[in-house]
C-alpha cells in the first residue's frame, strides 16, 4: 500500500464520518420537528392559509304604519377608470350615456384626460346602474367601488321623527339616536380562505354565523299624512310670516300619532346643508304659554267639581275687570253675562277667572297634573320638554285665573293633543304612541300596544266639551276652520311671548287644537305657530293656525 493511497484514504474516511455526522443531525431535526413541535407548526401553517375578519349586519330599517321605508340602509356604486392603463374608451362613453342620459362626448372629455381616476358615476343606486353592473366585469378599465350608505326615500318629510345617522355611522335626532343601539347591526367573526397570490376566497362552509343585521322598527306615523301636514305647515308658515311652526295629529283613541313635523326642517340626505335648529322636533323640543287652548283644561275641572252646569253664567264686565287693585285683566271682545259654553265658545278671560275664583285654584291645579301637564309624555323621542307646572306651594292669588287662561304654565304641543284627545274619546287620557313595533332578529319583541293613562273626565264632560268646540268653530274665535257640510270641534290660543323677563307686545304664539269629525272623532291635530307677522294681524290664532287645520282636514276628508 504506497503512500499516496494512505493519503487518499484518510481523507475518503473524514468525508464520510462527516457526512454520516450531518445526516444524523439533520435527520434527527426532522425528527424532533415531526414528532415534538408538529402542533406548533400546524397552527402557523393554517393561519397562513386562512384568516379572520369582522363582518357587521346592515342597519335595520324604519318604515311608516303602511310599510314605506322612511330610512334605510342601501349600497351605492361609484365608477371610475384608470386611463394610464388600457381603456374601452368608446364603449364606455355610449354604455353611461344611455344609461344616464348625458352626451356621450362628456364622457369622452373625461377619458381623455391620462389618470389614475377619472370618476364617471358617483354614489348611485343599484336601480340606476345595473346595465352597468352587468357589463362590468366585459369592459376593460372600468372598476366600481361599493359604499353602503343611510337613504331617506322621503327627504324632508319625517326628518325630525326619523332623523340621521352621521358619517360616523351614529344615530342623531329622532328615532335615529332614540334607538341607535337596536338599529345598530352586530359585529360578526367570519372566516375567509387566503389563496396563495393572498386574496380572500369564499368563506368556509358551515363554519360561518350570518352577520346579524339591526332590527327594523315600524312607526305609528302615516306618509300621506304626514305628507298634508307638512305641506299645509309649510304654506301657512309662508303666509304668515312667522319664525317657525309645527304640528301633530293622533289618533285620539290610540294615542297614535300619525303625523308630527316642524318647519323649517332639513333633507337627512344632505344634513350637513342645514343649520342645527332645522332638525329640532319642535311639538316635542318647545314648551310655550299656550293661551286660550288651555281653557278646555280648566273647563273640565269646572264641569268635573259639579258644581256648575254648561247653562250658569257669568257677568264679564263689558271686557275690563279689575281683579285685583294692581292687576285689570281684558277679553278680545266686550261681553255682559256668559255661560260657561259661552265663555269657551268666545275665549272670555273674565268669565273663567271668576269661575276660577268660584271653584278655587286648587281644583285648577289638581287636573293639570291629571292631564299629565308638567312632565314629559313618556314618547320614545330624544329631546322632549317637560313644561312648566309650577308647585300649589308656589302659586299667588292671580296663578288660579292666570293659570286657566294657559298663562304662568308652559306646555309642548303633543302635550296639549294628548289633552284634546281625552275630550274627543269619552274622557281617557291616552298614551303617546309613535313605535308601532319593532321586529329582528334576537330582538326581544316588547308590547306595544296602546294603553290609556288615566281617566281624566266623565263621557258625559268629553259630549259637552265637544259641543262647546263646535260652537267655537261655528260662532266662536275659530270661524275659519269651517268646513261646509262638515262638523270641525276646536279652540284657538294667541299667547304673548314671554321675552327678556316680560310678556312681549308683538310677538305670540298662534295655536289651534281641533277635533274631527265631532260624531265619530278620527283625528285631534294641534298647531303651533311661533311669532306670525303681528302688523297684518296675523297673530291671532284664528287667523293662522285655524286655516292650517282647516286645509289639513279638508284634504283628509278625499
Amino acid at each position: 500500500m504506497t503512500r499516496l493511497y494512505r493519503l487518499h484514504q484518510l481523507r475518503i474516511r473524514f468525508v464520510s464520518i462527516m457526512f454520516f455526522v450531518c445526516s444524523t443531525v439533520i435527520l434527527g431535526k426532522m425528527f424532533y420537528i415531526q414528532s415534538f413541535q408538529a402542533s406548533g407548526h400546524r397552527k402557523t401553517t393554517l393561519s397562513a392559509g386562512i384568516t379572520e375578519r369582522s363582518v357587521k349586519g346592515f342597519r335595520g330599517d324604519i318604515y311608516d304604519r303602511n310599510g314605506q321605508a322612511l330610512a334605510e340602509t342601501i349600497k351605492t356604486y361609484t365608477f371610475w377608470a384608470n386611463t394610464h392603463k388600457e381603456v374601452d374608451k368608446e364603449r364606455l362613453a355610449d354604455l353611461f350615456s344611455r344609461v344616464f342620459g348625458n352626451p356621450a362626448d362628456s364622457y369622452r372629455k373625461l377619458l381623455s384626460y391620462n389618470k389614475n381616476y377619472i370618476v364617471l358615476a358617483h354614489g348611485v343606486l343599484q336601480s340606476q346602474c345595473e346595465p352597468i353592473l352587468d357589463e362590468l366585469a366585459d369592459i376593460k378599465g372600468l372598476f366600481c367601488d361599493v359604499n353602503v350608505n343611510r337613504y331617506y326615500p322621503y327627504h324632508n318629510l319625517a326628518s325630525q321623527v326619523v332623523g340621521y345617522v352621521d358619517r360616523d355611522h351614529k344615530g342623531q335626532f329622532g328615532i335615529e339616536r332614540q334607538f341607535d343601539t337596536l338599529l345598530n347591526g352586530k359585529t360578526t367573526s367570519l372566516i375567509y380562505n387566503r389563496s396563495a397570490n393572498g386574496r380572500l376566497r369564499k368563506a368556509i362552509a358551515g363554519q360561518n354565523p350570518d352577520a346579524e343585521d339591526g332590527a327594523d322598527i315600524h312607526l305609528t306615523i302615516d306618509v300621506n299624512t304626514q305628507t298634508i301636514l307638512l305641506d299645509a305647515l309649510r304654506q301657512g308658515l309662508k303666509n304668515s310670516g312667522a319664525k317657525s311652526a309645527n304640528g301633530v295629529i293622533l289618533n285620539p283613541f290610540t294615542g297614535d300619532i300619525l303625523a308630527m313635523a316642524s318647519v323649517p326642517d332639513f333633507d337627512p340626505n344632505e344634513y350637513w346643508n342645514y343649520d342645527v335648529s332645522t332638525f329640532s322636533n319642535r311639538t316635542i323640543s318647545d314648551a310655550y304659554e299656550p293661551g286660550s287652548t288651555y281653557k278646555i283644561i280648566s273647563m273640565t275641572a269646572a264641569l268635573e267639581s259639579g258644581s256648575f252646569k254648561p247653562s250658569d253664567s257669568f257677568y264679564c264686565e263689558d271686557g275690563e275687570y279689575q281683579i285685583i287693585p294692581t292687576k285689570i285683566i281684558h277679553d278680545h271682545e266686550p261681553h255682559g253675562d256668559l255661560s260657561l259654553s259661552e265663555i269657551i265658545i268666545y275665549s272670555s278671560n273674565i268669565g273663567l277667572s271668576k269661575m276660577v275664583d268660584q271653584m278655587g285654584p286648587r281644583l285648577i291645579y289638581d287636573y293639570s297634573r291629571k292631564f299629565g301637564f308638567g312632565i314629559r309624555t313618556g314618547v320614545p323621542l330624544p329631546g322632549e320638554a317637560s313644561g312648566i307646572l309650577r308647585k300649589f306651594s308656589e302659586w299667588t292669588r292671580l296663578s288660579g285665573p292666570f293659570v286657566s287662561m294657559g298663562q304662568e304654565i308652559s306646555i309642548n304641543t303633543l302635550q296639549l293633543a294628548l289633552a284634546y284627545s281625552a275630550a274627543a274619546n269619552g274622557g281617557y287620557l291616552p298614551s303617546a304612541r309613535i313605535i308601532q313595533n319593532i321586529s329582528g332578529k334576537g330582538y326581544d319583541e316588547r308590547d306595544y300596544s296602546p294603553k290609556p293613562v288615566r281617566q281624566v273626565m266623565s263621557s258625559h264632560t268629553s259630549k259637552l266639551l265637544l259641543q262647546m268646540m263646535e260652537g267655537v268653530v261655528n260662532e266662536g274665535t275659530a270661524t275659519k276652520a269651517r268646513i261646509p257640510g262638515f262638523r270641525v270641534g276646536g279652540k284657538t290660543g294667541t299667547a304673548e311671548k314671554f321675552v327678556g323677563g316680560a310678556y312681549s307686545k308683538h310677538e305670540f304664539i298662534s295655536s289651534f287644537a281641533a277635533v274631527f269629525p265631532l260624531e265619530n272623532p278620527k283625528y285631534v291635530c294641534v298647531v303651533s305657530v311661533d311669532s306670525p307677522d303681528y302688523s297684518s294681524g296675523k297673530h291671532w290664532g284664528n287667523e293662522t293656525a285655524a286655516p292650517i287645520v282647516k286645509e289639513i282636514f279638508e284634504r283628509l276628508i278625499i
